[in-house]
């Protein structure tokens, strides 16, 4: 596959990131039995966008899981086209899994990477990731959990409480029928007080505490 430098030892791999900001990109394929992994790398990782986006964010390693079974158990996978993000200690952060066409793998790879290094802390980071998706990639089904993250990142580095609030209006806004505005509604009464009270999902008009 041209376009993309392919790694293969793990702990080289890490000390190339460490320090950074890019997380290790390991793609497990089944080799041309497996159609998803074939597709996937003939036509979505070929694409030229795909290509950068991947540099900018990661930094790729691939692997065939019955060729490279020690890896491929340490990171339990169990279904290929396999895409896990791991950190520079080699840890599991996020994975997604299956086939996906060149715009809709670009937005899965920025909300998981956005998810990654919320798991890790860097909200600064996961807040950008979280608003590249909404802004750019409007019309994706993963809008909304970027919506929910960005709530939540935001909240984790400033503490304001009206942040979630503030993404609970947003998606009952835009899209109401979504899991994550049911998920989020427990924030609705921590937005200011000048806009009507969400009244939630639940008869019982009970709300939680605001976690996540």
């Amino acid at each position: 596959m041209s376009g993309i430098e392919w790694r293969k030892d793990l702990q080289k791999a890490q000390e190339e990131i460490r320090g950074g900001s890019r997380l290790l990109l390991l793609f497990f394929s089944g080799g041309v039995t497996d159609e998803g992994s074939k597709k996937l790398e003939e036509e979505t990782l070929m694409d030229g966008q795909v290509q950068k986006l991947i540099e900018r964010e990661c930094l790729p390693m691939q692997f065939h899981v019955q060729k490279d079974q020690e890896i491929s158990n340490r990171f339990h996978v169990d279904w290929t086209p396999a895409l896990i993000f791991a950190d520079e200690n080699g840890n599991e952060v996020e994975r997604f899994v299956g086939y996906l066409p060149p715009k809709e793998f670009m937005a899965q790879i920025i909300l998981s990477k956005g998810l990654s290094v919320f798991h890790l802390g860097r909200f600064a980071e996961a807040k950008a990731l979280f608003e590249e998706i909404i802004e750019e990639c409007p019309d994706s089904e993963l809008v909304p959990e970027a919506e929910y993250f960005l709530g939540a990142a935001k909240f984790k580095e400033s503490g304001d409480t009206y942040a979630l609030g503030e993404v609970c209006h947003t998606l009952m806004a835009k899209y109401p029928d979504s899991v994550w505005t049911k998920r989020c509604s427990v924030w609705s009464h921590v937005y200011t007080a000048s806009r009507k009270p969400f009244e939630g999902y639940y008869a019982s008009g009970s709300y939680g505490s605001g976690q996540y």
